[in-house]
């Protein structure tokens, strides 16, 4: 069962803003209507979509363009878009798109839709041979760290938009949150979400030893922010335990992994006090069992991911709020991008606005006792593991 608690006073705000430890940022114009040099013109333009794999957060946020742009006057009507939350599926929301209807100034390119955990090295070269050689694609939308990476090429120079990655500077998608180095390249960054998580995970529990596993490669840190997390923790003056583990390349060997990240999990259960899990998508149906060493051990587990895997079995996560603030900011300058505007002179900065959920049911497993403050702000409380 899920209870929202509502802030209801201005006590109750400025209690929030100062355990997050952390302003809001200075975004509001992304909010309101777009002005009149932003709205739609008569020409066509052709989109397409490139995510890194199936997952989550780029769904959501591909569901917040879409909002935003209808509110924007670029799409027609989306009523039909089939999204829910959590739905980690964009493909049957790109073929919806594709329909001439939706949209008298874009279209949403049908054969445009292209996720890289599927498709082969040729696939791959032949995705790019297309935005180099084709010149029928006047935007890529890309979902996730690898998908930028790969498409921030200078092979080409149709505009891509790059949303949902750890972080865009350190994996090389851009060279700064002011300049992305590259006149195609736009990709937007919130650099301490991740400083902003841990602090608040500190500031609650003030561990001696915070436990991460990551993927082992050197973007598989940045995935998992571990310098983000080493920074932290020498500002802070804890330790970090950081463990590698391969990830799964194909569906038969998800059972490896899983066994894989139950073995590091109980050896963290052993040498941490508390555990920020960053490895995901994670199954939800087996995440409580892979959390059971922390349980046992009264370990707080915080979720990098946020709301899902509280659900799931992590005992509490400060995330975003939903993807309509990213999507405002993305649709806002989208429309500038296609009205001629280069991507490298735009804006990428963009704080998502805080959202705390925490699991009860975890909590009495670990003995663990919410603060009254914590659920007087908590946006999201779960009584058990769903």
């Amino acid at each position: 069962m899920k209870i929202y608690t509502r802030i209801a006073t201005c006590c109750t705000l400025v209690l929030f803003l100062l355990l997050l430890a952390q302003p809001l940022t200075a975004m509001n114009a992304v909010n309101e209507k777009q002005s009149a040099e932003n709205q739609p013109t008569a020409r066509k333009y052709r989109i397409a979509y490139c995510e890194t794999e199936p997952w989550v957060n780029y769904a959501g946020t591909l569901y917040g363009l879409v909002k935003a742009l209808e509110s924007s006057g670029w799409i027609n009507n989306s009523d039909g878009l089939v999204y829910s939350e959590g739905q980690s599926d964009t493909g049957n929301m790109w073929k919806w798109l594709s329909n001439p209807d939706v949209s008298s100034q874009l279209e949403f390119v049908g054969d445009g839709h292209y996720t890289l955990s599927s498709m082969s090295a040729e696939e791959k070269e032949a995705m790019l041979a297309r935005l180099a050689q084709q010149e029928d694609i006047d935007l890529v939308i890309a979902m996730g760290t690898a998908a930028g990476v790969l498409l921030a090429s200078d092979r080409h120079s149709v505009p891509v938009m790059v949303f949902s990655t750890s972080n865009a500077v350190r994996s090389g998608i851009i060279e700064s949150e002011q300049d992305s180095g590259s006149d195609h390249v736009w990709a937007h960054m919130d650099a301490r979400v991740y400083k902003r998580q841990m602090t608040v995970f500190y500031d609650l529990f003030h561990f001696q030893r915070m436990g991460m596993v990551y993927e082992n490669s050197s973007l598989g840190r940045v995935y998992a922010a571990v310098d983000d997390a080493e920074e932290l923790a020498r500002e802070m003056g804890f330790a970090i335990t950081a463990l590698p583990v391969v990830e799964p390349v194909k569906q038969d060997d998800q059972e490896r992994y899983y066994n894989d990240l139950l073995t590091l999990h109980r050896q963290l259960a052993e040498e941490v006090d508390a555990m920020y899990l960053t490895m995901g998508p994670i199954d939800p149906a087996r995440l409580a069992g892979l959390l059971q060493p922390f349980y046992e051990k009264k370990i707080p587990v915080f979720s990098q991911l946020g709301t899902e895997e509280v659900m799931a079995g992590a005992l509490i996560s400060v995330a975003r709020a939903d993807f309509t603030g990213v999507g405002n900011f993305g649709a806002d300058n989208m429309i500038k991008i296609l009205q001629g505007t280069s991507p490298r002179q735009l804006p990428q900065v963009f704080e998502n606005v805080p959202h705390i959920a925490l699991n009860l049911e975890v909590a009495r497993k670990i003995g663990y006792k919410p603060p009254f403050e914590i659920l007087l702000v908590a946006d999201e409380i779960y009584q058990s593991i769903e």
